[in-house]
């Protein structure tokens, strides 16, 4: 088989011809590669931005939860020491009235001494009117100033209680 010039011409233009295209084609396969690679790497870039950014804020908003937690806990400290302090200082408070109201209840009338005085105040009127009539007046008048004096004792008690409070009849 015997090709003339222009076929072996003709064979070799297509042959080039063909490699042109071929090796357009692929030029334009790469570059529509890469542009491909290019778009998805700048989606990936993006994405790991986002993640970058939510990672931070996260961090960002545990730090702020933190600074806030620990600041309630310094005030629910400061609030804990300063009712420590105020019930410390109540029972001090307390142990002094109690200590008062103990060294008191020596010196005060309670009800049972206010009847004891009261029978007294009695007795020593009887004695003084007695001491008169046996013409004895010092002790007849010192025996009625002790009555006088032992029944306001028992009348000062008596008045300083308070007064029963009726109930209502409804």
């Amino acid at each position: 088989m015997n090709f003339t010039t222009y076929q072996v011409l003709a064979f070799i233009g297509a042959i080039a011809g063909m490699a042109i295209v071929f090796g357009l084609g692929y030029v334009e396969g790469r570059r529509a590669h890469r542009v491909e690679l290019s778009r998805v790497c700048r989606a990936r870039a993006e994405e790991i931005e986002q993640w970058r950014h939510r990672v931070q804020r996260a961090e960002h908003e545990q730090n702020i939860s933190r600074l806030n937690a620990a600041q309630a806990i310094e005030l629910v400290t400061e609030e804990r020491d300063r009712a420590t302090d105020d019930a410390a200082a109540l029972r001090l408070q307390l142990i002094t009235a109690n200590e008062r109201i103990f060294a008191l209840q020596a010196l005060s009338l309670n009800a049972e001494a206010a009847e004891d005085l009261a029978a007294m105040a009695n007795k020593l009127s009887l004695a003084a009117t007695q001491f008169g009539l046996m013409g004895a007046t010092d002790q007849a008048n010192s025996a009625r100033a002790l009555s006088l004096k032992a029944r306001d004792l028992s009348q000062r008690y008596y008045a300083a209680q308070p007064a029963p409070q009726l109930e209502a009849v409804a």
